[in-house]
C-alpha cells in the first residue's frame, strides 16, 4: 500500500465561514501543486483545515498512531496562532515539514483589500508557526518557495525518500545468525537504544536455528535454484550439475532458500551472519547474502547489524528499492 503524507493547513475561527471555504479550495490547490513534483511512492493527502487547539491536537494523534501516514506537511494559510499547535506538536511522532508558502505568488496592487489580505497571510502565520515549532525543538525540515516551482519539487521529494527510510528504520526486524566478531567494539552496539532512538529490532538467532532450516530444503527445490544460477550467472564446470564441486552449489542455493524463508515468515528486513560462529554450516552463505541483497534486505558481514539495517534503510530510499 502506498504510504501517505498528510497535510494541514492552519487557520482559525476569526475570520468566518465564507472565507474558511476559500482557505480549504486554496490549500486543496497547493496540495495537488505539489503531488505532481514528487516521484517518491507517497500520496500527499489533503486534511481539513485546521483552526483550534483541540482539532490540532486529534489531527496529530491521529497522525502517530495511523501505519500509512510517513510524515506531516504544515502550512499557515492564513493567521493560526501559533500557541494552538503547540500541544499537537508535542505529541507528534512522525516526521514534520513546514510549508512557507502562498496561495498567490504575486499582490494585485490595484484591487487588493481585506478580502484578498485575511487569503494571504502566510508571511505572517508561516513566521509565528515557525516560531513556535523551534521553542518546542522539534526535529523538522523547512521549505521555502512556490508549490509548483521546480526548487520545492526537489526538495519536498529528497524529504519524502526521507519519510520513508525512517518509516523503514521505525518498523525494522534483524536477524542476527550468531554473534559480532570476537573482541570487535564496533559491531557490538547497544541494541536496547537503536530500538528506542531509532525503532529497530534487533533479533539473535543460533547458527543452527539457519542450519536446521537449510537441512529441511530439498534437493529437487535446491537444483531448481542451481538452474536459475546457470542461466543467470557465469558458473564454473566444476559446479555445474556433474561437476566435481556441484554439491558445494547446491548447499548455497538451499541457505538461499532456508534465509529466505526465515526472511519472510519472521517478517525481517536485514540479516547478518559471522565466519567464526558457522556452527554446523558447511560454508558461509556468500552467494544467498548477495541475492537477498538484490532483493532490497540489508546484509552486514562478522555480526555488523548497524551496517545491516542501514543498508536496508537506505535501500527502501531508493527508486530501486519501491519505497518499501
Amino acid at each position: 500500500m502506498t504510504k501517505q503524507i498528510w497535510f494541514l493547513t492552519g487557520s482559525q475561527d476569526l475570520y468566518g465561514p465564507e472565507t474558511l471555504e476559500q482557505v480549504a479550495v486554496q490549500s486543496k490547490e497547493v496540495v495537488a501543486k505539489i503531488s505532481k513534483g514528487i516521484a517518491a511512492p507517497v500520496e500527499i493527502v489533503w486534511k481539513p483545515v485546521l483552526k483550534n487547539t483541540a482539532s490540532i491536537k486529534q489531527t496529530m494523534l491521529d497522525a502517530s498512531s495511523d501505519a500509512d501516514c510517513v510524515g506531516v506537511i504544515t502550512w499557515m494559510h492564513t493567521f493560526s496562532p501559533a500557541k494552538m499547535w503547540i500541544q499537537g506538536l508535542d505529541l507528534l511522532r512522525k516526521p514534520l515539514l513546514h510549508l512557507h508558502t502562498q496561495a498567490n505568488q504575486s499582490l494585485p496592487w490595484a484591487t487588493i483589500d481585506m478580502d484578498f489580505m485575511n487569503l494571504n497571510q502566510a508571511a505572517h502565520g508561516d513566521r509565528e508557526y515557525a516560531h513556535a515549532v523551534a521553542r518546542t525543538g522539534i526535529p523538522h525540515k523547512i521549505v521555502v518557495g512556490e508549490p509548483g516551482s521546480a526548487d520545492v519539487h526537489t526538495r519536498l521529494e529528497a524529504w519524502a525518500w526521507a519519510t520513508i527510510g525512517w518509516n523503514k528504520s521505525q518498523n525494522l526486524k534483524l536477524a542476527r545468525f550468531g554473534d559480532n566478531m570476537r573482541f570487535v567494539a564496533v559491531t557490538d552496539g547497544d541494541k536496547v537504544s537503536a530500538q528506542l532512538q531509532f525503532g529497530m529490532s534487533i533479533e539473535n538467532y543460533t547458527v543452527n536455528f539457519l542450519v536446521d532450516e537449510v537441512a529441511k530444503v530439498s534437493d529437487a527445490d535446491a537444483e531448481k535454484l542451481c538452474a536459475e544460477y546457470e542461466n543467470k550467472y557465469e558458473v564454473a564446470a566444476e559446479l555445474k550439475k556433474g561437476g566435481a564441486r556441484h554439491d558445494s552449489l547446491l548447499y548455497a542455493a538451499k541457505q538461499e532458500i532456508a534465509l529466505l524463508k526465515i526472511m519472510k515468515d519472521g517478517g525481517f528486513d536485514a540479516f547478518t551472519s559471522n565466519f567464526e560462529d558457522l556452527g554446523a554450516l558447511k560454508q558461509l552463505p556468500g552467494l544467498a547474502v548477495q541475492r537477498l541483497m538484490e532483493m532490497g534486505y540489508g546484509f552486514g558481514g562478522e555480526g555488523d547489524w548497524k551496517t545491516s539495517a542501514l543498508g536496508a534503510i537506505l535501500k527502501s530510499m531508493t527508486p530501486a528499492g519501491g519505497g518499501t
